[in-house]
């Protein structure tokens, strides 16, 4: 009988154990799929008359906060100095959502003239890059994708250029669009659409 008190013990408390484990792995992969990843942002404006920048979000935040940088990726190697965070609604905003400067914790001093923008998740210890735009490279460069996914806009030397492709089809389809140069007006004056 004590054989059997102590045997039904053990499988109660090993039952338990299990049903602790697995709420554990449900709330890891619930937040594993809600986080952003490399490439779920892009930026589609850059005003540096105005100091000021657009990105478009490619999926829902859910929860995730965001950071942005004048550093910009390279390679796999990617260094945080000075960052922003974002403002506590950006956690929260949905695909299409377009992020301004204003949207970020930044005084009038920030990012002034920059030659490249990053936005990141994670940390500044161990950031993870989501977008990049890059005013430095050489006019015509093709942008390419760090990490394999992360959306890099190369548009050359310019203060003030904005997307203006399509802003409807697939994430891939619009990253593509997005991330060719041929499809940025050098001129910031065109009120920036919506996308879906």
């Amino acid at each position: 009988s004590s054989f059997t008190d102590s045997f039904h013990r053990a499988s109660v408390s090993l039952a338990m154990l299990k049903s602790a484990l697995l709420s554990c792995l449900a709330v890891l992969a619930v937040r594993l799929t809600a986080a952003l990843a490399p490439g779920d942002c892009a930026f589609v404006g850059i005003y540096g008359d105005q100091d000021d920048f657009a990105l478009v979000l490619m999926e829902d935040n859910e929860g995730e906060t965001l950071f942005l940088t004048e550093e910009l990726p390279r390679d796999h190697h990617f260094q945080v100095n000075k960052f922003a965070a974002a403002k506590s609604d950006v956690s929260s905003a949905k695909r299409g959502s377009v992020l301004r400067k204003a949207d970020f914790d930044t005084d009038s001093s920030s990012f002034v003239a920059p030659t490249a923008l990053t936005v990141f998740s994670g940390s500044a210890e161990s950031p993870m890059a989501l977008c990049s735009i890059n005013l430095e490279a050489k006019p015509g460069t093709v942008a390419r994708k760090l990490n394999e996914e992360v959306s890099v806009v190369m548009l050359g030397l310019t203060e003030t250029a904005q997307y203006a492709g399509s802003t409807i089809g697939s994430k891939d389809q619009l990253l593509e669009d997005i991330s060719n140069p041929s499809n940025w007006l050098r001129d910031g004056h065109r009120k920036l659409a919506g996308f879906s």
